[in-house]
């Protein structure tokens, strides 16, 4: 795994793309001879790249500023990657645990869209405490990232269908749970993959419950961003207004 492969991952989720880009940061730094100069210069040309991932966004603008810091930056980078690393370490028990408080997903029918790890990590942890329900995942087009996510949910033993985007409606009738995940997160509003609003519309005029599953690390720092933000046609903001419930790492 490089630089070249994260930025031309056009499937996975923002959190697996964050995890792979430290697993290259720490290679990167062990050993290396690298300027101060040329390393920012590096994690500045990530930030621009993957900009739309506030989860990455957030980490790089962190990194870039703790490097400035020492004129050990390799180390200095290097301490800082681990206690994030720490940091986040079992989050997805976390969500796991906030979820259960208010829904009982036992025998229900689960919806999902585009491929989220932080969804797939939930799904996981419900099917690792023997809770009995079935996943109806989108194909997600363009791009068609429901594959993976099927691919993955069934590698887990996870009962999971894979739904044609034109049968969306009626998948979502046999629904009882939509779960969205999400690529940035502002006061009033998230960024996830296009179709995503006119599912939770959809969903709202079936009075299905709908949840933002995500990690608090995804919540937008600086107001100015979303100016800021290159257009992304294959992503689309929708209002919170649509979700009856976030569930994050954090307590309720």
């Amino acid at each position: 795994m490089d630089f070249n492969h994260i930025l031309n991952d056009r499937e996975s989720g923002s959190v697996t793309l964050l995890n792979r880009l430290i697993e290259v940061l720490e290679k990167d730094l062990h050993g290396t001879e690298l300027k101060i100069e040329d390393y920012q210069s590096r994690l500045q040309n990530l930030r621009e790249q993957l900009f739309h991932f506030a989860a990455i966004e957030n980490f790089l603008t962190s990194l870039i500023r703790h490097t400035g810091k020492s004129k050990n930056f390799s180390g200095e980078a290097l301490r800082f990657i681990a206690v994030y690393k720490f940091y986040w370490q079992g989050s997805e028990y976390k969500i796991a645990e906030n979820f259960l408080e208010q829904n009982n997903p036992s025998d229900r029918t689960i919806f999902t869209h585009s491929h989220s790890e932080t969804v797939i990590s939930l799904l996981k942890q419900l099917h690792i405490l023997q809770i009995p329900f079935r996943v109806l995942q989108s194909l997600s087009f363009p791009g068609e990232e429901g594959r993976l996510s099927v691919e993955r949910m069934r590698q887990l033993k996870i009962k999971a269908e894979l739904i044609e985007d034109t049968d969306i409606q009626e998948a979502l009738r046999k629904s009882d749970i939509i779960l969205m995940g999400c690529d940035a997160l502002l006061p009033t509003e998230f960024l996830n993959k296009v179709g995503s609003r006119s599912i939770l519309e959809e969903a709202k005029k079936l009075s299905r419950q709908t949840i933002l599953v995500t990690e608090t690390r995804k919540k937008v720092n600086r107001p100015e961003w979303k100016n800021e933000l290159p257009e992304q046609a294959l992503f689309e903001w929708v209002p919170l207004s649509l979700i009856d419930r976030i569930v994050s790492e954090k307590e309720n």
